[in-house]
C-alpha cells in the first residue's frame, strides 16, 4: 500500500453526528472570530440613522407648528388694533362733516361743471407779482425765485393768491417773504379770502417788520397769521355773501440760509434736494389724521373723497391752529411752496423727478404746474420755487 494510503489509517471513521460537529465547527470559530461583526454593525448604524432622521422630522413639524401658532396670533392683534383705531377715528359720512369739523365749506357742484380754462400767469426772478417793499430786489439776495399761477382746466375763477416781498434789514441782512394763499368756498368769495389774506401780510410788514432771531420772528409769522385771520373775519362780517369765505396759507421767512415755515389749512411746504423730496409742513386736514392713525395710506389719502375737509383754515372763528417749522437750506437746496392743486395731483416721486430735470427754476415751477393740468387740473394751481445759490 502506497504511504499517502497509509496516512489515512491514522483518521478516525467519521459517523453522521461526527460529520454535523465537524461542519459546524467552522461557523462557530468564524463567529467568535468576528466574520460577522461588520454587518451587525451596519444594521445598527442603519436603525440609528432612520431613528434621528425620524426625530428630526417631528422637532421640524413642532417647531412650524409653534410658528404658525405665533403668526395666528400675531395676525388676531393686528387686526384687533386695527378696529380699535377704527373705532376711534370712524370713517365721517358726508352728512356728518359741518357738524364734526370747523368751517369748511364744501364745493358747489358748479364748480365740477367749470370747464373754461385760464391762460396762465407766470411769475419768475425780476417779474414777481408783489414789488419787494423796497422797489427792486435787494443785492445780497443768493436765492432765484419763480412762481406760476393757474386757473386750472375746470374753474372759471382763480380763488389762489401769491406774495413776494423781498427786503433788507441792518441786523439780519437780506430776506424774504412768501405766500401762497388758497381761497376757499367756491363762488362764495374765497378769492377775496385769499387777496385779504396776502394784502393784511403785507400790511404787517410795512407797519411792524420782523425782528432779529429765530423765536421773534416765529413769533412774528404767528402773530401775522392771526392778524390775517382777523381780517377775513372782519369781511366774513361785513359781507352777507361771503359768511362762509376762508383761506389756506403756507408762509415761508428765508434768510442766510435758513427757513422759517408756517401753515393754515393743507397748502403745503416741501423741501427738494439732488437725492430727495420730503414734505415739511403737516396738512390740518381729516385724510392727514387718518394717515396718522394708519387707517389710510398716503395713497389712499390722495383720492380719498374727503380729501378737501380741512380742520383749521383763515376765517374759521374757533381757535386757529397753526404749524410752525424751521429748516436749512443749502446750495442747491430748493423749497416749494403750493397750493393743493399742485400736491393733490402730483406724488412726491414727480416732484423730484421734474425738479431733477430741471435746474432753471423758471422751468421747473413751469413743468410743475403742467404736469398737475395734465393730472386732471381740477382745481386751481399755484407753485412758488425758491431755489438757494452758492
Amino acid at each position: 500500500m502506497r504511504t499517502a494510503l497509509k496516512s489515512m489509517d491514522i483518521l478516525p471513521t467519521m459517523n453522521s453526528k461526527n460529520r454535523e460537529d465537524f461542519c459546524t465547527q467552522p461557523v462557530n470559530a468564524a463567529l467568535s472570530g468576528g466574520l460577522f461583526l461588520p454587518v451587525l454593525w451596519y444594521q445598527s448604524d442603519l436603525l440609528n440613522l432612520i431613528l434621528l432622521v425620524s426625530i428630526g422630522f417631528v422637532a421640524l413639524a413642532v417647531i412650524l407648528g409653534i410658528f404658525l401658532f405665533v403668526m395666528a396670533r400675531r395676525s388676531q392683534a393686528r387686526k384687533a388694533s386695527k378696529a380699535g383705531a377704527t373705532e376711534q377715528m370712524p370713517i365721517i359720512d358726508d352728512d356728518d362733516i359741518d357738524d364734526t369739523l370747523p368751517g369748511t365749506p364744501a364745493l358747489d357742484d358748479d364748480d365740477k361743471d367749470d370747464t373754461e380754462p385760464s391762460l396762465p400767469v407766470i411769475t419768475t426772478v425780476g417779474e414777481p407779482n408783489v414789488l419787494p417793499i423796497s422797489g427792486e430786489r435787494p443785492s445780497d439776495i443768493t436765492w432765484e425765485i419763480a412762481s406760476l399761477t393757474d386757473v386750472g382746466l375746470k374753474r372759471d375763477l382763480n380763488e389762489d393768491n401769491m406774495l413776494m416781498i423781498e427786503a433788507e434789514d441792518s441786523n439780519f441782512g437780506p430776506y424774504g417773504i412768501y405766500v401762497v394763499a388758497d381761497g376757499l368756498g367756491g363762488h362764495v368769495a374765497g378769492e377775496v379770502a385769499s387777496q385779504v389774506t396776502v394784502d393784511t401780510i403785507q400790511q404787517q410788514h410795512e407797519q411792524n417788520p420782523p425782528s432779529l432771531g429765530a423765536t421773534a420772528i416765529e413769533e412774528w409769522l404767528r402773530d401775522t397769521t392771526t392778524a390775517a385771520n382777523e381780517a377775513v373775519l372782519k369781511h366774513q362780517d361785513q359781507n352777507e355773501e361771503g359768511k362762509k369765505m376762508g383761506s389756506t396759507i403756507i408762509m415761508a421767512f428765508v434768510t442766510d440760509h435758513t427757513a422759517h415755515i408756517i401753515n393754515v389749512g393743507d397748502s403745503r411746504a416741501y423741501y427738494v434736494n439732488h437725492e430727495t423730496v420730503r414734505q415739511v409742513s403737516v396738512d390740518h386736514s381729516l385724510v392727514e389724521r387718518l394717515v396718522q392713525i394708519g387707517q389710510i395710506t398716503r395713497e389712499e389719502a390722495r383720492t380719498h373723497k374727503q380729501r378737501n375737509v380741512i380742520y383749521s383754515t383763515l376765517g374759521e372763528k374757533r381757535k386757529l391752529e397753526i404749524g410752525y417749522y424751521q429748516i436749512e437750506l443749502n446750495p442747491g437746496d430748493r423749497l416749494l411752496l403750493c397750493s393743493d392743486g399742485l400736491s393733490e395731483k402730483l406724488p412726491d416721486e414727480e416732484i423730484l423727478k421734474i425738479s431733477h430735470h430741471q435746474d432753471d427754476p423758471a422751468l421747473a415751477i413751469q413743468m410743475l404746474v403742467e404736469a398737475a393740468k395734465q393730472a386732471g387740473g381740477e382745481d386751481n394751481i399755484t407753485a412758488m420755487l425758491i431755489q438757494m445759490n452758492g
